[in-house]
């Protein structure tokens, strides 16, 4: 990775709330969830603020006459009034004990081990007194590949991918005495997962790490008030799904073309929950060996959503045919896999009114590219990529790469 990325991590000081940008109706959305990693969107604003308070601007007297008379390092940093400038953040990804936690790429598929029915699950103890079922074993791990049997004609140009295994020498079908493997969503890659992957390999069952072994789910309930007698309203009780890090757990990141330095706290998300800030680990780096593919193809997967123009297609690319540019890339569109979308929204501080609410292509995501200039999959590993470029999306860390070669 390039030496001028600085890397960080923000260790919360208690729970952690942040919403995707939905509206909400008073008196009648009881239950608002958390959104889970939160969009790179909320943590390049926490920085930006962050930045302000380093150089000792009061934010309650902040408008866009105040902001002209910042000081012009500091407008060079962070942008005119409404617009960005030169930080750059990549990122957020999970850190337990300081090993990088990346979501698994979708087109890895899991066997997970059964239980006795006549057994309970085994609980482990969280705080307050709650207990939660220990998170899933995994048994065996497969990878969707392309596949030479014939598919009987379906509606679209791409290829279609079935599930394989490795058994250390050869690539087979997944067995057709077992039931299909499971999507690998809600479960993060160890570096050492991430590095078997981008080689085009399975990655073994203990590179895969379950998301309730990193944060846990803690529904808090309130009521509301009335503003002159504190008297409680009828029909609103509201019930918010926040968000608890395990011990040891953090948020990752990296960013360049600012000041930023460790040390002290970061609000972030809503309420303006605390985060101390101290120094990282960077972002797993791509290796010749990871991103060659002999064939010519490999694939890119999502750490962070991105925003893509077409939809359900790579940011940049024609849906009529699948031909476009990444990070300045000529490259085919062979194949993907995907797990749904995601939204990303937000509120602009500047301009008083909400952010386009938008599907997003969820973390994870997977897309197969043909490569048509030498050492793509290098050259793209650890960039941003999305469109609606005049939101400067990738500036603020939407749509991170990680590469790899085609199994």
């Amino acid at each position: 990775m390039s030496e001028d990325w600085k890397s960080f991590r923000l260790v919360p000081d208690d729970v952690l709330f942040f919403r995707d940008g939905k509206p909400n109706t008073r008196g009648s959305d009881h239950y608002l969830r958390s959104l889970f990693p939160p969009n790179p969107s909320t943590l390049y604003g926490a920085l930006r603020t962050r930045r302000l308070l380093d150089e000792g601007i009061d934010l309650a007297s902040l408008d866009e006459s105040a902001w002209r008379r910042l000081p012009g390092a500091l407008r060079q940093e962070l942008g005119e009034w409404g617009g960005f400038g030169s930080l750059e953040l990549r990122g957020p990804w999970l850190l337990r004990a300081d090993e990088p936690m990346l979501p698994a790429p979708a087109d890895l598929g899991l066997s997970l081990a059964e239980r006795s029915p006549d057994r309970q699950p085994r609980s482990k103890r969280r705080r307050g007194g709650l207990t939660a079922p220990s998170p899933p074993a995994v048994e065996r791990v497969a990878r969707f590949r392309s596949s030479s049997a014939s598919d009987g004609g379906h509606s679209h140009g791409c290829e279609l991918l079935r599930p394989y295994v490795h058994d250390g020498t050869r690539w087979e079908p997944w067995p057709s005495n077992r039931p299909e493997p499971r999507p690998a969503t809600g479960w993060y890659l160890t570096a050492a997962g991430l590095h078997r992957w981008r080689r085009g390999q399975v990655p073994d069952p203990g590179d895969l790490i379950h998301r309730s072994e990193l944060c846990a789910d803690e529904m808090r309930t309130g009521l509301g008030l009335e503003a002159g007698d504190r008297r409680s309203e009828d029909h609103m009780l509201y019930t918010y799904g926040f968000v608890r890090m395990r011990v040891g757990v953090g948020l990752g990141f990296e960013v360049r073309g600012t000041r930023l330095t460790a040390g002290g706290r970061v609000r972030l998300g809503g309420e303006g929950r605390t985060c101390r800030l101290e120094a990282g680990r960077p972002f797993p780096a791509v290796t010749p060996e990871t991103a060659a593919s002999p064939d010519g193809c490999f694939r890119v997967a999502l750490a962070t959503p991105a925003l893509s123009e077409a939809g359900g297609y790579p940011p940049g690319f024609s849906p009529a045919t699948r031909l476009g540019s990444m990070g300045g890339r000529r490259l085919r569109l062979v194949g993907a896999v995907m797990g749904g979308f995601i939204l990303a929204g937000g509120w602009d501080v500047a301009r008083g009114r909400a952010k386009p609410l938008r599907r997003a292509l969820p973390p994870g995501s997977v897309f197969l590219f043909e490569d048509r200039e030498a050492g793509a999959a290098a050259a793209l590993d650890g960039i941003n990529v999305s469109d609606f470029r005049s939101e400067s999306l990738a500036l603020q860390g939407f749509g991170l790469v990680m590469a790899g070669a085609e199994p």
